[in-house]
């Protein structure tokens, strides 16, 4: 019976193992994989990092060198906040009371009460936002001083109180840029103004989401005052907002010489996180959100987060925004396109215009198009109608907004459609098209941007009107081959050349049989004479009528014009505009 027993034990032992093995080896997996991510990030600053990060919804937990002493930085800043609320719960303090501000105690480093003038009086419960928000130095100083009579009362009231609350090895060891009250203890001289562990920040930021710090109500209200922490080049700097909705991060950060420090809470719908990151003696000495530990920590959240949630990548997605700018006769935005002319293959190693190089990194990536639209535009029975402008030589979309006053033109005209200035080669000696030359490139061009003011609410249906196309100079040859090749041929209804003839026009003639209602207007400058007495005579041989001085009512209007180069478009535009096919705006 013994021996049956023994036997039934061990199959009972060999089958629970078989089962569980699988799962202890491949948390261990994770564990040694996340233990190499560490001391990989701990080598690409060259001094030492300490991480703990804990899944509050299941317990799990991530941690490297937690139980190690770090500097806290301004992160003890956290801990501070902690006794004032308790403080404020005991009766001692009052959020209300005022603390004075004078020259005697107006300290350096971060924030703003430093350079407030002569003696004023301070909220204290302005002095805690300040001191978590902004991490403002001074007022962290004013908080202190209300937690005690003298110093030693008001660091023994910070520390024993983390003793209570289970943290071993935090302390508050000074306050904040006070040179006459630091100590010569072993810890005061490593550490400076504060010692902790990522451990027992944790079980402080725990028991905060726990509202277990004082009540329910201080607690949450620690939370939302952490919510508003203006330093966020570390924890939520890698955290997919754009594609995760719902993320919030309250946290802390610390920096100082050698030091980066974050602890906080990350609240998602995923999964609720508590992360204390802390660097040490980073080789780095670099300010800002470049520093080599600071963009360490950043990191170790994201690989943290990636872990709990299941997600991948040390990146936040580029998503392009689009930021509305109103004026009193409209809107306007620059968004960046998938179809814009560029970048090309065709330009993709720059361009050279006789001696003169336009390399592709600062003439060829601007996928930007300024989009305007009047103030009382409305979709027309068959769509939104546009105009679509290509800019000269030497140029880019938002500096033609700025000289030649189309968007005022337009606005005067009262006309029903939405300007697009494209971007062509920027500020480079360049006519070249680039996508706006393939076959199809128009047509996407304006299905993509109709497609982002249906998503914005802009236009009900991304549906096309009637389009027209316009160019000064250089810009001639996309506004043709968007014509010929780009596939909106029956939306296209007229063509406005400002100074802008110098090829290409022949292409012009198919278009103008193909409709009879197809206008072509230009006007041109003396040096482009011989262009047009050229296309006058290609008129002629298909029996296609001219004028030179503008009616509304002509076709084809070419006019000389002693105007400058860059004057065609001031008032010409607008003239152009009042007499086309587009409807006004109040119809």
């Amino acid at each position: 019976m013994t021996n049956k027993n023994h036997v039934a034990g061990w199959i009972i032992s060999f089958v629970l193992l078989s089962v569980l093995l699988p799962f202890y080896n491949l948390h261990s997996q994770e564990a040694a994989t996340f233990s190499h991510q560490m001391h990989e990030l701990e080598k690409s600053f060259g001094g030492r990092l300490g991480i703990m990060a804990k899944n509050l919804r299941t317990g799990e937990v991530l941690a490297y060198a937690a139980e190690k002493k770090f500097p806290t930085a301004s992160v003890i800043k956290v801990l501070i906040m902690v006794e004032y609320f308790y403080q404020v719960s005991e009766g001692k303090i009052a959020p209300t009371q005022k603390m004075t501000l004078g020259d005697a105690n107006k300290w350096g480093g971060s924030g703003l009460l430093q350079y407030f003038s002569g003696t004023t009086e301070q909220q204290l419960i302005d002095a805690v936002m300040l001191m978590i928000t902004i991490s403002d130095n001074t007022a962290t100083n004013l908080v202190i001083d209300a937690l005690g009579k003298t110093h030693e009362e008001k660091l023994a009231a910070v520390n024993e109180r983390m003793q209570s609350l289970g943290l071993k090895n935090t302390q508050l060891l000074n306050k904040v840029m006070s040179w006459k009250t630091k100590k010569d203890t072993p810890e005061s001289i490593r550490y400076g103004i504060g010692v902790s562990t990522p451990e027992d920040m944790v079980i402080l930021l725990e028991k905060m989401y726990k509202r277990e710090l004082v009540d329910s109500v201080a607690s949450r209200a620690m939370i939302d005052l952490m919510k508003k922490q203006e330093y966020n080049d570390m924890i939520p700097r890698f955290l997919p907002f754009e594609n995760t909705p719902g993320i919030e991060v309250a946290h802390k950060t610390g920096s100082v010489t050698a030091v980066r420090v974050d602890a906080g809470l990350i609240l998602a719908p995923q999964a609720d996180l508590a992360l204390a990151i802390f660097c040490d003696q980073i080789q780095d000495r670099r300010g800002g959100s470049s520093n080599a530990g600071t963009v360490a920590a950043a990191k170790a959240a994201r690989i943290a987060w990636n872990h709990f949630v299941g997600d991948s990548g040390l990146d936040r997605p580029f998503i392009t925004a689009v930021d509305w700018n109103s004026f009193p006769s409209g809107e306007w935005t620059r968004i960046f396109l998938k179809n814009s002319p560029f970048p090309h293959l065709s330009r993709q190693h720059g361009y050279r215009y006789q001696e003169i190089f336009f390399p592709a990194d600062s003439h060829y990536l601007d996928s930007s198009a300024v989009i305007v639209i009047p103030k009382g535009f409305h979709e027309s029975k068959n769509g939104a109608d546009l105009i679509i402008h290509f800019h000269g030589w030497n140029n880019d979309n938002l500096n033609v907004m700025e000289e030649f006053n189309m968007v005022q033109q337009l606005m005067a005209s009262n006309k029903n459609a939405i300007l697009v200035f494209a971007q062509g080669p920027y500020r480079a000696s360049d006519s070249g098209g680039g996508k706006m030359e393939d076959e199809g490139g128009m047509k996407q061009f304006v299905e993509e941007i109709l497609t982002i003011l249906a998503s914005e609410r802009k236009i009900n249906h991304p549906e096309i009107g009637k389009i027209i196309i316009t160019a000064h100079s250089g810009g001639y040859r996309p506004a043709i081959l968007s014509l010929v090749r780009g596939g909106l041929q029956d939306h296209i209804k007229e063509i406005f050349l400002f100074d802008a003839f110098y090829a290409e026009t022949e292409q012009l003639i198919p278009w103008l049989k193909q409709d009879k209602h197809n206008r072509l207007r230009s006007i041109y400058t003396q040096h482009l004479a011989v262009e047009h007495e050229s296309f006058i005579n290609l008129l002629k041989n298909f029996k296609l009528t001219y004028s030179e001085k503008f009616k509304s009512s002509e076709r084809i209007v070419l006019s000389p014009t002693d105007l400058c180069h860059n004057c065609v478009i001031e008032n010409v535009f607008q003239i152009w505009i009042e007499g086309s096919c587009l409807d006004d705006r109040g119809k």
